[in-house]
């Protein structure tokens, strides 16, 4: 694989086709065959391909669930230092046995031995990305991968789709299909009054605005939505991926999938989920 240039282009030349043919293989020796509540195969695979793409040198990890992301990171970059950051590792089912642990968040790190040059920091986090940007710039990283980029309406987080339409993130939760019962939303609406006394500091809630949009521009090298191998009939959210939900024309249609992805996609459509991972470059 190409390991220079823009994401865009380094995508645009590879034969995307033959390197899902090549992940198919690498996925099926996965630890951890349903990896419910974190990626499967549309991100794993964005994920292993930009990976291998860009070798980094270092990858940080923030977010780490069950491990699978971990091992995922080792399969396309196994000489690569990793650091895995959680507030809590109690869901682990795959430990690594060479990656470090933190126990922290990536805010809280200090990063003095770490090559800023060679390392891509990874975002599966579900915290506002905007901010996580300011994070990384300040840290001196300059290149990160975001798996949580829900559509406007949708999320848990201000994330880099919100701030790109000027959208907000008005709510902790935006999906109707997440609100919880009576009572959660209820405690919800309360946590919210709290936190807009706290403005623009908290980070959690976050006005409509256009202004987070023109300073991710003049920050901004390069931003990439990877386009998904498949998709399902419908979004992860119910809705087909159209208007606010559009995605990246797919690399395979459901009539033209390969015999083993749509055996994969019969027996479990949400495999196919998709997020709009992006990969971000600041200047």
């Amino acid at each position: 694989m190409q390991t220079s240039g823009s994401m865009e282009a380094i995508v645009a030349a590879a034969d995307l086709r033959r390197a899902v043919d090549e992940f198919v293989a690498v996925y099926a020796r996965r630890p951890i065959p349903q990896n419910l509540g974190g990626m499967r195969f549309n991100h794993s695979f964005a994920t292993w391909f930009i990976l291998q793409a860009l070798k980094p040198g270092t990858v940080i990890e923030s977010g780490v669930w069950q491990g699978h992301s971990t091992w995922l990171i080792e399969q396309a970059c196994p000489g690569a230092k990793v650091y895995c950051l959680d507030l809590t590792f109690s869901q682990l089912i795959y430990r690594s046995p060479t990656a470090t642990y933190i126990q922290r968040d990536f805010s809280e790190c200090g990063w003095q031995d770490v090559d800023r040059a060679s390392t891509l920091c990874f975002f599966d986090d579900h915290q506002n990305a905007y901010a996580r940007l300011k994070e990384l710039r300040w840290a001196g990283f300059t290149r990160a991968i975001f798996e949580d980029n829900f559509p406007c309406g949708e999320g848990d987080c201000y994330t880099l789709r919100h701030m790109l339409s000027g959208f907000g993130h008005e709510h902790l939760q935006m999906s109707q299909g997440y609100q919880g019962d009576a009572q959660a939303q209820q405690q919800r609406q309360f946590l919210e009054k709290v936190l807009r006394s706290f403005g623009a500091r908290q980070q959690m809630l976050v006005r409509a605005n256009t202004v987070d949009r023109d300073l991710f521009a003049h920050n901004c090298k390069e931003y990439y939505e990877f386009p998904p191998v498949a998709l399902a009939a419908t979004s992860s959210w119910g809705p087909a991926y159209t208007g606010a939900y559009e995605a990246k024309p797919p690399l395979y249609t459901a009539a033209d999938l390969p015999p083993d992805l749509r055996a994969l996609m019969q027996r479990d459509p949400a495999e196919f989920g998709y997020s709009y991972l992006a990969y971000v470059e600041l200047t």
